[in-house]
This record gives C-alpha cells, structure tokens and sequence, in this order.
C-alpha cells in the first residue's frame, strides 16, 4: 500500500476546491455576459467529487468546540478515493485535471515552503491520477 499523508490530501482537497472555485467564476461570468452557464456540468461534478472528499474526515473534536492542540483532525480518505476525484468524470474533463494536478504538483514541488511538509511532490500526480 502507498503512503497518503495527511499534508498530501490537504493538497488534493485544496486543489479540487481552486478548481470549483474556477469554474465557478467561469460560469458566474457566462450568465453575466452571454445569458448560459458554459461550465456548469464540470462544476457540478468537480463539486460532487469534492464533497465525497469531505465527507471521509475524522475529527475528535466535532462533539466539543475545536481546540487548538487537543484536537485531532484528519481526512480519511483514500490514495483511490483520491483518484477517483481527479478522474472519475464523464466529460473530456478527466484530461484537464490531470493535467492542471501534474502542473500544480510541480509548482509545489519548486516552493520551498511547502517543501517542509509530510509531502512527496514529485510523485503525487503520478500516484493519485495514473
């Protein structure tokens, strides 16, 4: 079994929630101008594949209000909960995200902050979309 660090799937969480984000603004701006959504349905499945992600956490403190240092945090999906977020999508979309992970994940790889984390960069993409 690989690893999947928790610094890891912050990343991945993030990256799905930028990309909604996106998509978003994409289809905020097409109502706007041209009266139609032209990226609704992607919207609609990078928002469903985020939400699985959301719904697969552990939080010691979710009975208690949330205390810095007795809290414990963590997502609890999996490196195959993962993939099938970056690539389970019915439009030519799988592609694009892949590609844009690949490219976020070498960004990450050339910050020297984020290369202090629990993450291996370098091999993310590869492990998470192929």
């Amino acid at each position: 079994m690989q690893t999947f660090t928790q610094h890891e799937k912050d990343f991945v969480v993030e990256f799905l929630a930028d990309i909604l984000h996106g998509l978003t603004i994409n289809n905020v701006q097409s109502r706007q101008e041209y009266d139609g959504f032209v990226r609704m349905q992607d919207a609609l499945e990078v928002m469903d594949m985020l939400k699985m992600l959301y719904n697969k956490h552990k939080d010691d403190g979710e009975d208690t209000d949330w205390e810095q240092g007795k809290t414990v945090a963590t997502w609890t999906f999996t490196l195959e909960d993962a993939r099938d977020a970056l690539t389970n999508y019915d439009t030519e979309y799988r592609e694009g995200i892949c590609e844009q992970f690949e490219d976020r994940c070498n960004d990450a790889l050339a910050d020297v902050t984020l290369n202090k984390l629990d993450a291996d960069y370098a091999t993310l993409a590869e492990r998470v979309c192929y």
